[in-house]
């Protein structure tokens, strides 16, 4: 009986939150209130309540969802890198950008402001890029290691750079989900900033 009610509970936060991410493509983040995922979702405002405190709690909860679900494909593509340090690097950042096959560009740029702030919001957002940024450190390391990459280069720094970067691009992008069209550009900035280092 217990693992029933906790099945059903399982089953209506995430009924919320698929109904909160729709609504949120469709009207933006922050047109989109507590009341109008409650009425979609077909529950009452106050049971809504129980289950997320906050909106920023709602759409945290879902960046969450998504972020595991890009750690399973981030620690694959680490695993399986190419020799070549710059298509590594840019093996991960294929993976981060399949964000965008979660929710909208417009949605996520309104998570980037609200985010700059303080709270939940923030709070994913750190996790987020600190999990990138040490990814693409160990990226830089193997490729160090094996002597593809100047022994000089300071490995912590550059994933910063790579990151940055990253995050600067996708700010700026337009908002459709075709992430080849948007990876040739990516391409070419990495390019730019990490062949010099390369040794072979």
């Amino acid at each position: 009986m217990q693992t029933l009610r906790h099945r059903k509970k399982a089953e209506n936060r995430q009924h919320m939150l698929d109904t909160a991410k729709r609504l949120f493509i469709e009207n933006g983040y922050s047109k989109t209130n507590m009341e109008d995922i409650a009425e979609q979702a077909g529950f009452g405002v106050a049971t809504v309540y129980n289950y997320f405190k906050t909106k920023e709690g709602m759409f945290a909860a879902m960046g969450r969802e998504d972020m595991s679900e890009l750690r399973t494909l981030g620690e694959a593509a680490l695993a399986d890198l190419p020799d070549d340090p710059v298509e590594g690097v840019l093996a991960l950042l294929k993976v981060y950008l399949k964000v965008f096959d979660y929710i909208s560009y417009a949605v996520m740029q309104e998570f980037i402001i609200q985010s700059k702030t303080s709270g939940p919001l923030y709070d994913e957002a750190e996790r987020a890029i600190t999990w990138q940024r040490d990814q693409v450190k160990i990226a830089l390391d193997t490729a160090k290691a094996s002597g593809r990459l100047d022994s000089g280069l300071d490995t912590s720094l550059m994933s910063y750079v790579v990151i940055d970067l990253f995050i600067r691009y996708t700010q700026r992008i337009s908002n459709n989900r075709n992430n080849k069209h948007r990876f040739s550009e990516l391409r070419k900035i990495i390019n730019l900033v990490l062949r010099g280092w390369q040794l072979r």
